[in-house]
């Protein structure tokens, strides 16, 4: 029984749907004029089964490259069926939706664009160069606007508000997609799939990722100079997490092998939880 839920939590990718449920609070607490919790817990759970529903539809279109690219993967070792995972993801899916109805109608529309942009993606815009890698660059994003608009509807859409992380975290997520196709160029290519890397270039695709995180740590400066964050902010985004994902970033570009790769993505990954820690004592 432990094993079959490690098993789950593993197909599911359980890390990811928490960052998904932590980026609706925050959403949320950037959008209350006053502590709110139902509303943003409720959503926050939405989002962490849409998240989980996507990422097992994710393994299963995926489970011919995994067996190049990522041979641990559940579906791939058979410990889970397919059955079980369609399953699964029809349930959680179904749950989301009744959850996020809980909370408002604007909710649960984001929550039906989510699952919507999730399927057309595993099933049709991965094999579509950038576009693809845009998809879920804007998908990690909604989960901030879904913690506003959980609060207020009205006020999800001003500044300062989700609207930052929700471009900060585009912007992170595009670039950390491009490092991962780069990552999975050989099974990608033998599966048949044409990504970003295979067009232009593995040296090509990292300097357009590059480009992208400085932009983004030019984005990060906006609040600064418009004075709605504060010192704290400021050390964290520029010091902890631009400046050394830029160097990081220099490095990869100019070393593009499977031990910098994998270092790139894992800075990438852990410069998104700097950065929501930043927005959190902002």
């Amino acid at each position: 029984m432990v094993l079959r839920v490690v098993e789950i939590i593993r197909l599911t990718r359980a890390v990811n749907c928490l960052l998904a449920a932590v980026g609706v609070w925050i959403g949320a607490y950037l959008t209350w004029l006053a502590p709110a919790y139902y509303g943003p817990m409720v959503a926050s759970l939405a989002a962490a089964f849409v998240c989980a529903a996507g990422n097992i539809v994710n393994d299963m279109v995926d489970v011919e490259i995994d067996r190049i690219n990522r041979p641990s993967r559940v579906l791939v070792r058979g410990t889970i069926s397919m059955k079980t995972a369609r399953n699964m993801a029809i349930a959680l899916n179904l749950i989301a939706v009744v959850l996020s109805l809980v909370v408002s109608l604007p909710v649960a529309m984001m929550a039906l664009v989510a699952i919507a942009l999730l399927l057309v993606y595993n099933l049709w815009l991965k094999k579509v160069p950038v576009v693809g890698n845009i998809a879920v660059a804007l998908l990690a994003g909604l989960t901030f606007l879904t913690g506003g608009l959980a609060v207020d509807p009205a006020l999800a859409f001003r500044l300062p508000g989700p609207l930052i992380p929700f471009v900060f975290a585009f912007f992170m997520h595009l670039v950390r997609e491009i490092v991962k196709d780069v990552q999975d160029i050989e099974g990608d290519r033998r599966a048949g799939v044409v990504t970003f890397p295979q067009v232009i270039g593995v040296s090509g695709s990292l300097l357009v990722a590059l480009g992208l995180l400085l932009t983004l740590a030019v984005l990060t400066y906006v609040p600064i100079f418009e004075g709605w964050f504060g010192r704290t902010y400021e050390i964290i985004t520029v010091y902890l997490v631009d400046l050394p994902l830029l160097a990081l970033m220099i490095f990869v570009w100019g070393n593009p092998n499977r031990l910098m790769l994998a270092i790139g993505s894992a800075g990438l990954k852990a410069g998104m939880l700097l950065g929501l820690i930043a927005l959190v004592l902002a």
